[in-house]
């Protein structure tokens, strides 16, 4: 585990100084300080070490979450995207170096991964029929990162409950023009 934190704390580093496509092996294990071995003992391939962090952000989330939403007496639909905005707002780094690495599509499998896990949790919560439990999933990946992307370009403007809440309000408004899925 701390050879990985490494490895990423190094990818991290050379992201700073050049392009992640231009980024190799040799220069990882160097940065890092480590042995050629120990790099692909940890991960195959250099993306690789950004879809670990994804899954290491996932492991401290989803606490976050269930414990944010045990505290909220109301549970409504914003009521999972303003710990999710909350968390982010904190440390979007992650999500910062895959859009400069152009590997947004790591969050967005992250993220799928992330509800999938959830998907019997919203079948009885949201009512959401089991037939259509992937489609569910699939639009809410979509609708996720496609905020928090846009939201990180934007260099966090809005504080994570006005967003939400603002979301929350567009959503309702486009659902009685019958203009939302």
């Amino acid at each position: 585990m701390r050879s990985a934190e490494s490895i990423y704390e190094a990818l991290v580093t050379l992201m700073s100084q050049k392009e992640f496509d231009k980024i190799k092996v040799s220069e990882i294990v160097k940065q890092a300080q480590i042995g050629r071995a120990t790099f692909y003992r940890n991960f195959d391939v250099q993306e690789d070490v950004l879809r670990w962090r994804c899954d290491q952000i996932a492991v401290k989330l989803i606490p976050y979450i269930t414990s944010f939403t045990r505290s909220q007496p109301n549970t409504s639909r914003t009521t999972y995207l303003k710990p999710i905005l909350r968390f982010f707002y904190l440390d979007s780094t992650i999500i910062e170096l895959l859009i400069e690495a152009g590997r947004v599509d790591i969050l967005q499998v992250a993220v799928q991964e992330w509800l999938e896990r959830f998907g019997p949790k919203a079948v009885a919560l949201l009512d959401v029929p089991e037939a259509y439990l992937n489609y569910w999933v699939a639009l809410r990946t979509g609708a996720l990162v496609s905020i928090l992307v846009q939201w990180v370009k934007d260099g966090k403007p809005h504080a994570p409950d006005d967003l939400a809440d603002g979301m929350a309000e567009l959503a309702s408004q486009m659902s009685k023009l019958n203009l939302l899925v």
